[in-house]
């Protein structure tokens, strides 16, 4: 006994496998999750525009709010009809194309909400210009395309403005005000490139 109690027993090490094999399921868990979400998002965040991806040589569907129109502020649906119903002619000028285009400073304006207090929107703009425009030439519009835009916002009040809801018209409208201020010669389509409401 006296021999036991002298010689101290090693102790055996476990080895870490319990670690391991928890990093490998969390690993699993969050693989697994991101491929679901990567195939799930497109379903239930976008809709069937995320979700539509155009083939080779067809045009991207301009989105609901886009608001580009061609020079004579008409939609193009007409144009658009022979590309969806197989004609693989392709357009001149495509709705995707952008030749050149023009960087607004960022507007800074106060509007009023439901409640009478001021808040503050600042909204950044770009502007593609129409083919054959150049950027230099389309300075001496940047006023009258300033103008417009902080025109617009200052007559809308903060909720129509913030709602996301309202997005969609509010780049429709704000399409129509610009063009109509710098000329349809000139701009083809106005970017909202930075929308904060505050």
């Amino acid at each position: 006994m006296s021999e036991e109690a002298s010689e101290p027993k090693p102790v055996e090490k476990k080895k870490g496998k319990g670690k391991l094999v928890c990093i490998l399921v969390a690993l699993a868990l969050i693989l697994g999750a991101g491929a679901a979400g990567a195939v799930l998002a497109p379903k239930y965040l976008g809709g069937d525009k995320a979700a539509h991806k155009p083939a080779e040589g067809e045009e991207e569907a301009a989105p609901e709010g886009s608001a580009e129109k061609g020079e004579d502020g008409e939609a193009a649906t007409d144009e658009e009809k022979p590309a969806e119903e197989g004609d693989k002619k392709p357009k001149k000028e495509a709705l995707g194309d952008v030749h050149e285009i023009q960087n607004l400073e960022s507007i800074v304006v106060d509007t009023r909400a439901v409640d009478g207090n001021l808040r503050h929107i600042k909204v950044g703009l770009s502007i593609e210009l129409v083919e054959g425009t150049k950027e230099a030439e389309f300075k001496s519009y940047v006023p009258r395309a300033r103008e417009a835009a902080i025109g617009y916002f200052r007559t809308r009040d903060f909720e129509q403005l913030s709602d996301p809801k309202n997005f969609t018209q509010v780049v429709k409208d704000l399409n129509k005000e610009i063009i109509l201020a710098v000329g349809k010669k000139r701009a083809k389509r106005v970017v909202i490139t930075d929308f904060v409401a505050q």
